[in-house]
């Protein structure tokens, strides 16, 4: 293999993984925006991620001049494809982590924190930290045996997110019965959790794509 393909190669990874590691930084800030009311941690969130998309572009026309130029076979060929979608589902997990970022969403947010359902809300959200960080720990598995694990795990993860999703939306209707004033807030803050759950989804979508980059199959997502 040619070394100016291998540099090629190694820089797309290199910047995938970066925009996964900002992403997982911007989602710890986020959580620590709505654990303390703090819009400032949150406008931080949105800053590390406001250029994902010029990022995840250049990692397109990186990839697209590749294909271009040397033709990949076989597992090269999954590699750069699998590169290409997960850098497309980590921005799209930055779209996510933006729009609650929002002042407005965070103090909305915040407010649920101190009420009845806290602990679903956190736990629901560390579930969603879980797939993440094994999500972006899948881009640099070398091994089946290590991706079948980080599979299992998000796979868990996401399955918790989907549980504790279904409770907190019974929760919410509750509320709105008993304190119909509030029905727009309560309202925003389901929103903003479903995005939560959707973060779990891709997350899983990056693991099964780093899995077809070194096994092959089809990829189902």
């Amino acid at each position: 293999m040619l070394e100016n393909y291998k540099e090629i190669l190694d820089k797309s990874k290199k910047r995938v993984l970066d925009l996964g590691h900002d992403v997982i930084q911007a989602y710890d800030l986020l959580l620590e925006s709505f654990r303390d009311g703090d819009e400032i941690k949150a406008d931080e969130a949105r800053n590390i991620l406001k250029n994902a998309h010029d990022r995840n572009s250049k990692i397109d026309n990186e990839i697209i001049k590749t294909l271009a130029l040397f033709s990949p076979e076989a597992r090269d060929l999954r590699v750069v494809i699998a590169h290409l979608k997960i850098a497309s589902e980590l921005t799209r997990i930055s779209d996510y982590i933006r729009a609650c970022a929002k002042n407005t969403k965070v103090q909305i947010i915040a407010e649920f924190f101190i009420e009845d359902i806290k602990e679903d809300t956190q736990a629901y959200m560390q579930s969603a930290a879980k797939s993440l960080q094994a999500a972006v720990a899948s881009i640099v598995a070398d091994s089946e045996e290590e991706l079948e694990g980080l599979y299992r795990n998000v796979n868990v993860e996401e399955s918790k997110c989907d549980d504790i999703l279904s409770v907190l939306e019974q929760s919410v209707i509750q509320k709105v019965y008993l304190e119909p004033e509030k029905a727009e807030a309560f309202f925003a803050f389901l929103k903003s959790m479903r995005k939560f759950e959707r973060i779990s989804d891709r997350s899983l979508n990056i693991v099964k794509l780093s899995y077809f980059a070194i096994k092959g199959g089809k990829i189902k997502l």
